[in-house]
């Protein structure tokens, strides 16, 4: 029976030293994914924009300063907005983009277990891909989505161990698209490890 009891004990043991041996180092990597909302707003008669669901996965490193601490991320984003047209069915406005956030937080509760943070910051976002033929229909000028778009996040996020979770909001401060004054917003949540 002791030997059933040991090898548990170890393994927290192992992990209370993993997790005291991570606060002693600075510098964290890790990679996560998780799901976005999104929506876009448009400038357009008889058309209002809705949230649709996404995805975004990718990497991120963290410096922790105390209690303050730096964040820059690296993520693959599919994101997708529903159109709401007074006399027709919905329809997706999709696109794909490489995101890059720079964010800085504060750990507002901080144990040998568990972090809760809170962030905020600016997120550069390059469009690789917009299937937006909706939006042609509407207005033959329309072309795609401008390339490069800057905006800003906000958030919070609790770290258990090795696991990190995050609930954000994107706002976006330059039009992603000029012909309908279009400005994309998301609610977001992830979950992420740290490898070290």
């Amino acid at each position: 029976m002791k030997k059933h009891f040991l090898l548990p004990a170890i393994a927290l043991m192992l992990l209370a030293n993993t997790a005291k041996s991570q606060d002693s180092n600075p510098v964290h990597v890790g990679l996560k994914a998780g799901a976005n909302y999104s929506k876009l707003s448009l400038s357009a008669p008889g058309i209002s924009g809705k949230y649709a669901t996404g995805f975004s996965a990718g990497a991120f490193t963290r410096i922790d300063l105390g209690r303050a601490y730096v964040q820059g991320e690296l993520l693959y984003s599919k994101k997708s907005g529903k159109l709401d047209f007074n006399a027709a069915n919905d329809q997706k406005a999709k696109w794909t983009s490489i995101d890059i956030p720079l964010l800085v937080g504060y750990k507002i509760l901080r144990t040998e277990q568990m972090n809760l943070r809170v962030f905020g910051g600016a997120v550069y976002s390059y469009t690789i891909n917009d299937k937006t033929s909706v939006l042609k229909q509407l207005n033959p000028a329309f072309r795609e989505f401008k390339k490069s778009n800057v905006g800003y996040q906000a958030g919070a996020g609790i770290d258990l161990g090795k696991l990190t979770f995050d609930l954000r909001y994107e706002g976006a401060l330059t039009d992603i698209d000029k012909t309908f004054k279009s400005r994309p917003q998301s609610f977001q949540a992830s979950v992420g490890f740290l490898i070290f």
